[in-house]
């Protein structure tokens, strides 16, 4: 480590106790009994041991966090920011600086009249699903109730309903944000717009948001559940790829492949449409071939949200990327993969389809790129207790490097398993001038870099 950052921590390991009597919330340094916990938070994406940062905080007001970013720039000290702890890469576990858990900034609340709600930037999905259920309405999120609003929010949001209803960016009325000099703005369509259309879907790049309005569609019970195939992958995907290519907007699919202790599949599906429209989906997806488990049905949204499998969701090492088609190339990869070698727990997953509502969007109207027919995948290592099957997450890296040559250059940003320039770049392809703009008028500094960073 260099002289001067050293020097760095030095000091703000002496001036954090000061930092500390500032606080509403708490702050940690590596010699605290809470520091571990602290440090690793309640996110899946592993936290190595190289990961310590020289302070973690876990601010419960704007007025703190504003005090933290004067702190860590009088100490010369990165900032990181982190909602859930689900990044791919980790990034908002910083290996240095100063960390900023917003974690106890979950406060939800919703307006059963309005269907209006507002949600701290620390809450999980989860947690909003659960608050929306007894007014009859669901949030526009991701698949995971685990994942913190924060970062699927300012990624975009592509989930369970985004056939039907769009991206969750679509459903937020205004973003409360904090910026590097500890202004506190509430960004929306008239007051500081440009700011808002860039934190719909530009990432952690422009200040730290510390909660969400959202507009809560009204939802009836849903026709959902996992059906699960003792299957060969080349059958399955092309099974898959026909399925999705007649999917209605109503219809959304998760799917994985795996061969551990032998070749199988599942799919889960979430019908949001009427329940009658619903048979003919449900009768196709049973029909490929004799399921060894089915438990789809008629519930609520909250129900079928709060049973997401939690062995794949305990911890886990993963990268991910972009398909343009789920075609001949790709299928041919992915069996390739999916064989006796694959280690147990790791599996490759096929989700967020792009269709319906979430494509119909206005070019522009926000920074998440949606282009019909194109689909995610992630390769996952997952498992329970401190470490993961021998050579789990090697397979992981090498899954990711053999999906790389057919994957489509662009991708969502919250699976961009890269934070070069030139892939960010990339990845918000006609938008990275727009979002480089606000970049330089809000954070020109880069103050907040640990991210998919588009530089000021």
């Amino acid at each position: 480590m260099p002289t001067s950052k050293k020097a760095a921590l030095a000091s703000a390991l002496c001036s954090a106790t000061g930092l500390r009597e500032q606080l509403s919330g708490t702050a940690y340094v590596p010699q605290d009994p809470g520091y571990a916990a602290a440090r690793r938070g309640a996110g899946t994406t592993p936290v190595g041991d190289d990961r310590r940062p020289a302070v973690v905080v876990l601010p419960e007001s704007t007025d703190d966090i504003a005090r933290t970013l004067e702190f860590a720039l009088t100490s010369g000290l990165e900032v990181s920011v982190r909602s859930g702890g689900h990044d791919v890469l980790g990034a908002s576990s910083p290996s240095s600086g100063v960390l900023l858990d917003l974690s106890m900034l979950s406060a939800v609340r919703v307006d059963p009249a309005t269907g209006i709600a507002r949600a701290g930037a620390g809450a999980r999905s989860g947690a909003l699903v659960s608050a929306a259920a007894s007014s009859g309405r669901a949030p526009v999120l991701g698949m995971n109730p685990g994942v913190g609003l924060g970062g699927i929010t300012l990624g975009g949001g592509i989930g369970w309903l985004c056939g039907s209803h769009g991206a969750t960016v679509d459903t937020v009325l205004a973003v409360d944000v904090v910026t590097a000099h500890g202004r506190f703005v509430r960004a929306d369509a008239e007051h500081e717009p440009e700011l808002f259309w860039a934190l719909r879907g530009g990432g952690g790049n422009f200040g730290v948001v510390t909660g969400f309005t959202f507009a809560l569609p009204a939802l009836d019970p849903i026709v959902a559940g996992m059906v699960v195939y003792r299957t060969e992958p080349g059958p399955f995907l092309r099974f898959l790829d026909e399925l999705l290519a007649d999917s209605p907007d109503e219809l959304d699919v998760a799917a994985a492949i795996w061969a551990s202790p032998e070749p199988a599949a599942f799919l889960r599906m979430c019908w949001s449409g009427d329940a009658a429209g619903a048979d003919t989906m449900v009768r196709r997806i049973r029909g490929f071939s004799p399921p060894v488990f089915d438990d789809v049905r008629t519930q609520t949204y909250a129900e079928f949200i709060n049973q997401t499998p939690n062995r794949h969701f305990d911890t886990m090492f993963w990268r991910g990327g972009e398909l343009a088609a789920l075609g001949d190339a790709v299928t041919d990869t992915l069996t390739d993969l999916v064989d006796r070698r694959m280690p147990q727990d790791c599996t490759i997953y096929l989700l967020h389809y792009m269709h319906g509502a979430l494509c119909r969007v206005p070019d522009g109207s926000t920074p998440l790129t949606r282009t019909p027919g194109h689909l995610l995948y992630s390769a996952i290592a997952s498992w329970a207790g401190p470490h993961p099957v021998h050579g789990a997450t090697d397979w992981v890296h090498r899954a990711a490097a053999a999906i790389e040559p057919v994957s489509n250059p662009a991708t969502y940003v919250n699976y961009l398993s890269r934070d070069d320039d030139e892939a960010v770049r990339v990845a918000f392809g006609p938008h990275y001038d727009r979002l480089r703009a606000v970049k330089r008028a809000y954070d020109p500094d880069n103050v907040f870099r640990n991210n998919r960073n588009i530089r000021p």
